[in-house]
């Protein structure tokens, strides 16, 4: 796909003095080839998805009151494009074919607030998110179209414009692909954007999502549609690649990772799993993205779909086990609220805990769970000795551990932190296996 776009003061072309070859457009368009960009435009090669929020209306409001400011209140877009050709009367004429690496790379949260304004003001209709806007160009674009050209007076106001593109040299594409993640996660650091985000842009997570996207909705892009955090994910995922570590199967560089992170240093955890993604001697990169190489890395990950069932699973179970591990009530405990139906946290079951409580009573048993990895017979894939989503976890004896966690005086917070637990944690696995 391509399309033709007026600008209005025409094209502002920079070139790099450090021998980059990859070059910058920077003017202004109307509306109307706004709504012609729109129309093959996504901002896929954006880390985050735009949404309704207060920047938004902010931009709303711009266009409402003052739109002959706009162009100097608003950074306007910045588009990828593998290809930008120059053609007569200002004009230029863009690709838009590959997603991953064309599209709307920053200012996602501008072309979300035009566009929805455009559409609210010629159909009297209200757009929630980028997604929907965007089905909505699909949909109705002729419409769209037909509607703006019948009241083009009504929208008096220019949108900055810049343009990446590689310049057309030998070898300059490759370059281009080589650059435009690194470029684009650099243009949205204007607002701080999470580690996983850069991460998913990178593809850190492409074989995480291969195993794991059917059966769960997870956000890995800032302002994405979902159920279920990315860095929730990442760090339960970190658990097998622990296992790598301690059996001596990563490379000695990437530093190591302590269980109670997984617990209570979401953060660290992220460094970490990406450390390991971008490693070399695990992965290669291929048009500035990390693709998975190592096939027993890849062995521990596809173990992560079942510890997510098996973390559901203990939510569920733990007080039970509780119950039957020491006399007592687990509702008594002063953070524990029962009689309160609360979803699994990783949405694999409609069943209902009858308890809302701190997920660090049990953290240390999930991350116990090392203890049921092993490494095949020939030593280049992991596998588990029992899978978890399948365990009778009354067969788990959790006396020790519930005495440990009555010296604590219950406090999930020091349960999870606490070194005993994690010890005490492997004890009861080993002795399942």
């Amino acid at each position: 796909m391509s399309v033709i776009l007026k600008l209005n003061k025409g094209a502002n072309l920079l070139t790099s003095n450090e021998g980059i070859r990859i070059n910058s457009i920077f003017s202004n368009v109307a509306p109307l080839e706004f709504v012609k960009l729109l129309k093959v435009a996504d901002n896929k090669v954006n880390p985050r998805t735009a949404k309704k929020n207060p920047i938004t209306k902010s931009i709303h409001e711009t266009l409402d009151v003052s739109p002959e400011l706009f162009w100097l209140k608003s950074k306007g877009l910045l588009v990828a494009t593998e290809s930008c050709e120059t053609l007569e009367r200002n004009r230029i004429r863009l690709t838009l074919d590959n997603a991953d690496f064309e599209g709307v790379m920053d200012g996602g949260h501008n072309t979300f607030a035009i566009a929805s304004w455009l559409v609210e003001k010629l159909f009297n209709k209200k757009l929630k998110d980028w997604d929907e806007t965007k089905q909505y160009w699909e949909d109705h674009y002729d419409e769209i179209l037909d509607e703006f050209r019948a009241r083009t007076d009504e929208f008096k106001f220019s949108i900055p414009i810049e343009i990446i593109f590689p310049d057309g040299t030998d070898g300059s594409l490759d370059e281009y692909y080589d650059y435009i993640s690194e470029i684009c996660s650099a243009r949205n650091n204007n607002v701080q954007l999470r580690e996983t985000a850069k991460g998913n842009k990178v593809g850190f997570y492409d074989h995480l999502k291969e195993k794991l996207n059917n059966d769960f909705e997870i956000i890995w892009r800032t302002g994405e549609k979902g159920k279920i955090r990315s860095e929730d994910v990442i760090s339960l995922s970190s658990l097998p690649l622990v296992f790598l570590q301690k059996e001596g199967k990563l490379p000695q560089e990437i530093n190591p990772l302590s269980k109670i992170s997984i617990y209570s240093q979401k953060s660290k955890c992220v460094d970490f799993f990406n450390s390991v993604m971008s490693n070399k001697e695990l992965s290669c990169e291929d048009k500035g993205k990390h693709i998975l190489e190592s096939e027993i890395v890849k062995s521990a990950l596809d173990l992560s779909k079942d510890i997510l069932f098996f973390f559901d699973k203990m939510f569920l179970k733990f007080p039970e086990l509780y119950h039957h591990a020491a006399p007592g009530k687990f509702g008594r405990i002063s953070s524990v609220i029962h009689n309160k139906p609360t979803r699994v946290p990783f949405h694999t079951t409609e069943e209902k805990s009858n308890y809302q409580y701190s997920y660090g009573f049990f953290y240390p048993l999930i991350c116990g769970l090392t203890e049921l990895i092993e490494l095949d017979d020939q030593g280049n894939s992991v596998r588990w000795k029992i899978n978890p989503k399948n365990l009778d976890l009354n067969r788990m004896d959790l006396s020790q551990y519930v005495e440990l966690v009555k010296m604590v005086s219950y406090d999930p917070q020091k349960i999870g932190k606490g070194n005993a637990f994690y010890n005490e944690a492997e004890s009861v696995f080993k002795k399942l296996s």
